[in-house]
């Protein structure tokens, strides 16, 4: 993340900038600066050049960054094998609705639906998926027992099932803000008529000073942060959306005791661009990713105010363990062909559960409302709930 007050490093002048980049640019002009939160929320989703919106590929070996779901058909199988456990625990009910947030592709539904009619045939019966995807060029028209929505907020309430994020919450755009020597102070962002640059000022809202209070958190000196408001916007709905249910958020991030520590300086801000990571939200508008890691103390705490509860927390390496994960290992007997396909399956399974890599980065929290104490495999094998629990 650049040093608030240093300029991004955009040297793109606005006569040869992209059509996201003449939009931002434009904004500024006329209000004079935006809050980075803006600026984010127009580099990913403007309509016209959006790093989400604009067409591109950004998954995979041929995009800008890897996703558990590239990692082949064992992370479907396994949140299956979570489904339908939170299926019984609804009493094994006549309906019941999956929705993913941020379907994107929509292969991990389709992969988990195609698990359940395998594996558990009762459900496949009764199961309906619900695709949120804001992307008009990903949205497909209904076919079966699946259809695609633009926005949760289109979704009837009173629903008996599971809404499912992965890698959705940490695209939210956030507000940037750094602690001086008179207090929380918000990072802005500016136009110097050659590139993009860092103005800091008084906060845009006294939501981000209340984010930090509600928590017991204060920034030390000179200490760089996000801030997700739009997360605590979405737990609220989709926790509005359940009759009863589940809430299962799997995404990069911390509680807040780690997100905030004080040797997290500089925030957790990141750039990618074909499988570089950076730190620069300046550069290549509109062809770069950009994120932060989200707050999973803030998550529990606002879902606990819309009434779902936690269910379990864990790293994504405990909670495919729990899940099953090491009963999928294949046993490999020869050099032959099949041997070669068990090895690239069993080195997908490596990739997930990769203490220091994909199994420690990625967290899981599964939230619950109007079922008394359920009881998940995925947190049989450490849940983590009590590091949510930020310290007095």
């Amino acid at each position: 993340m650049p040093d608030p007050g240093r300029p991004g490093g955009s040297t793109r002048a606005s006569s040869h900038a992209s059509l996201v980049e003449r939009e931002i640019i434009d904004r500024i002009r006329t209000k004079g600066r935006i809050t980075f939160a803006e600026f984010m929320e127009t580099a990913l989703y403007w309509p016209d050049g959006g790093y989400y919106t604009g067409g591109s590929g950004v998954w995979g070996g041929g995009g800008d960054y890897v996703t558990n779901l590239d990692m082949g058909p064992v992370f479907s199988r396994l949140i299956a094998r979570q489904v339908y456990e939170m299926w019984t625990c609804l009493g094994s009910a006549p309906g019941f609705e999956l929705i993913e947030a941020g379907a994107g592709r929509g292969w991990l539904s389709k992969g988990i639906l195609g698990a359940i009619d395998v594996l558990f045939p009762d459900l496949g019966r009764v199961i309906k998926v619900r695709l949120v995807e804001r992307n008009a060029n990903l949205r497909q028209p209904p076919v079966d027992r699946t259809s695609w929505h633009a926005d949760i907020k289109d979704l009837d309430k009173g629903v008996k099932g599971c809404v499912l994020s992965n890698e959705l919450i940490d695209s939210f755009p956030v507000h940037r803000v750094v602690r001086d020597a008179s207090g929380l102070k918000e990072v802005y962002t500016g136009f110097d008529g050659s590139g993009f640059v860092d103005i800091v000022a008084e906060p845009s809202t006294p939501a981000l000073a209340g984010y930090f209070k509600d928590l017991n958190v204060e920034l030390a000196a000179g200490q760089a942060a996000e801030v997700n408001l739009k997360a605590m916007e979405w737990i609220a709905g989709a926790a509005g959306l359940l009759d009863a249910g589940f809430v299962m958020t799997i995404d990069y991030g911390w509680p807040a005791r780690e997100l905030y520590a004080p040797e997290r300086m500089r925030g957790t801000l990141r750039c990618h661009f074909r499988h570089t990571v950076g730190d620069n939200p300046y550069a290549n508008i509109g062809s770069q990713d950009i994120t932060a890691h989200i707050d999973f103390t803030a998550l529990s705490r606002e879902g606990a105010k819309a009434g779902v509860e936690v269910t379990g927390f864990t790293t994504q390496k405990n909670f495919l363990i729990g899940a099953g994960i090491i009963e999928e290992l294949e046993d490999i007997t020869g050099p032959d062909q099949a041997s070669l396909e068990k090895l690239k399956h069993n080195q997908s399974i490596k990739e997930l559960i990769m203490p220091g890599g994909m199994g420690d980065d990625f967290k899981v929290l599964i939230q619950h409302k109007g079922i008394v104490a359920p009881r998940l495999s995925g947190f049989s094998f450490k849940d983590m709930s009590s590091y949510l629990h930020h310290r007095a």
